[in-house]
């Protein structure tokens, strides 16, 4: 039922994706062109437009402000503030954000995934963040808000060789 709902925008996103790296003639196309003597020349002016967004939206370090909710929740608040900016720091932050700010403006929606790694910290663990590829997402087909947040499952799921499978387990 997932994989049912998203493969046309699946399909889409790969189409787009392709696009934005330069493939934007078909194949028919191409043969079309070559064959009157005319070069498939791309003019890409998507791949700039991208990288000038990411540019501009990732330029500034972003800050975290926790609000207290009452003045005895002031030192809880600075204290989450700064665990923020360490989560971040940890994680290469400006490198997941850019990466997720990529597959939006490219295929229309970014994920970030927050997590514990426990073998971070000499094995203490810590909580990190990372971006999933959204090829990988299957999202509830019943989920109606923007930010999935009514969605009953949303499931990761990548696909391995044999051999990447061994390797990993």
């Amino acid at each position: 039922v997932y994989s049912k709902e998203r493969d046309s925008w699946a399909k889409h996103a790969k189409e787009d994706k392709e696009f934005r790296l330069g493939r934007q003639w078909t194949k028919e196309q191409e043969d079309t062109l070559l064959a009157r003597g005319q070069a498939p020349i791309v003019v890409n002016r998507i791949h700039p437009a991208v990288e000038a967004a990411k540019a501009m939206l990732t330029a500034n370090r972003p800050s975290f402000r926790v609000a207290p909710r009452e003045d005895s929740d002031n030192k809880v608040a600075n204290i989450l503030s700064s665990l923020l900016s360490y989560m971040y720091d940890i994680s290469d932050g400006s490198t997941v954000i850019r990466q997720t700010v990529d597959d939006y403006y490219t295929m229309g929606i970014g994920y970030i995934n927050v997590y514990q790694n426990p073998m971070m910290d000499m094995g203490k663990g810590e909580v990190c963040i990372h971006n999933i590829d959204p090829m990988d997402v299957y999202v509830d087909p019943n989920a109606r808000s923007k930010f999935l947040d009514d969605a009953e499952n949303i499931i990761v799921s990548r696909m391995f060789t044999k051999e990447q499978a061994v390797k990993m387990y």
